[in-house]
């Protein structure tokens, strides 16, 4: 069957078209296989993929992710670049998935993005409660730093597991 064109002979017992989890997968796997998507550029285009359990079978998407809690929506993590599959996807709040977007400046490190304006790099808190700015720094290490620093004080005040900091910290030395 070709990409993006929809088998009518194929009947859906799921019950649960039109649901929050429904849409999601099914707009999930329009942005990776539709080039005619308007999201497709940034998934499908630039190598996202659906893994075969998903992308032919919404039971077992449902299955592997559960209900959707209330005010989220699909996110792949801990992996942005990854494929949506199990133990790469999971239900995020806009929070949590501005923290796990690409970068949009300059930085090889998350929480960290260079401000052209002001010449300098920004350091923001990637973890728990709203994002803040932590400060400006002259070099993308000290920024870094910062993040990690910040980090650190939230897996000790409970505010963030310690294998969220894990995954942020894997690139700072």
């Amino acid at each position: 069957m070709p990409t993006g064109v929809y088998d009518h002979s194929v009947k859906q017992t799921h019950g649960m078209c039109g649901t929050p989890e429904y849409v999601a997968w099914k707009n999930m796997k329009a942005r990776c296989t539709n080039p005619k998507n308007t999201h497709y550029e940034n998934y499908g285009g630039r190598g996202i993929k659906v893994c075969d359990r998903w992308l032919h079978s919404f039971e077992n998407f449902y299955a592997d992710m559960g209900p959707r809690p209330e005010g989220m929506s699909l996110d792949r993590w801990p992996d942005n670049d990854g494929n949506y599959e199990p133990g790469n996807t999971r239900w995020a709040t806009n929070h949590e998935q501005n923290i796990n977007q690409r970068a949009k400046g300059k930085s090889q490190y998350r929480g960290v993005c260079w401000q052209e304006k002001r010449n300098k790099w920004v350091a923001y808190s990637v973890g728990g409660g709203k994002q803040r700015t932590l400060g400006r720094f002259d070099n993308e290490l000290d920024a870094a730093q910062a993040v990690m620093s910040d980090l650190e004080n939230q897996v000790q005040n409970g505010m963030i597991l310690a294998s969220d900091r894990l995954v942020f910290g894997s690139s700072i030395a």
